[in-house]
């Protein structure tokens, strides 16, 4: 992930998290809306800080086996004229 994703991430879950707290403290049984959209704010808040801080699976840098070879060169006859020495990578 790089940094503005990363950025993005905790820019939402502050807002979600700014959310749920502008709500009741407590829910009462008359206003239970109220404290359902609370606690659906917070556990929205926490599932995505959960993902941003879950650890990732390391990425492997696979290192490229170069060599030198020598390529014959051939003329418009289709003969071998020289040799030419080429970089191959796999």
């Amino acid at each position: 992930m790089n940094t503005f994703k990363k950025t993005v991430l905790a820019v939402v879950t502050v807002s979600a998290m700014a959310v749920a707290m502008a709500g009741p403290a407590q829910a009462k049984h008359k206003h239970w809306k109220h404290g359902l959209g609370a606690g659906i704010g917070i556990g929205v808040g926490l599932g995505i800080a959960g993902a941003l801080l879950t650890p990732r699976e390391p990425t492997y840098v696979v290192e490229r086996r170069c060599y030198r070879s020598k390529e014959p060169l051939y003329n418009s006859y289709g003969q071998v004229v020289s040799y030419q020495v080429v970089r191959v990578c796999n």
